[in-house]
């Protein structure tokens, strides 16, 4: 299966999802991320970061892997106050055991 690309310039294309701590603030990651080229999109309890594959290895010291299963990556110690966990979503299987519309 191809991996995801961004925005055509050949580099994979990585979505993960952050867990905040109760009552944290999401600015901090957000300025964190914007530091380190990373896109937040704020949730309800947590944030959908995407960017590419580099920027992530970059910031978390560690690549997103092959993305088969979903991947933690280690908390950054900047984020250790507001951030619980960042979980790297596996590449999505199109078409596969999905039902058709009627």
């Amino acid at each position: 299966m191809a991996a995801e690309q961004s925005d055509g310039s050949g580099e994979e294309f990585v979505e993960a999802l952050v867990q905040l701590h109760a009552d944290a603030p999401v600015g901090e990651l957000v300025e964190w991320c914007a530091e380190h080229g990373i896109d937040v999109s704020p949730m309800t309890a947590g944030a959908l970061l995407t960017g590419p594959a580099d920027r992530f290895a970059e910031a978390f010291g560690e690549p997103p892997g092959d993305r088969a299963q979903p991947r933690s990556l280690p908390v950054p110690p900047a984020l250790r106050d507001t951030t619980r966990s960042v979980t790297v979503l596996p590449l999505p299987a199109l078409g596969a055991d999905t039902a058709s519309p009627d």
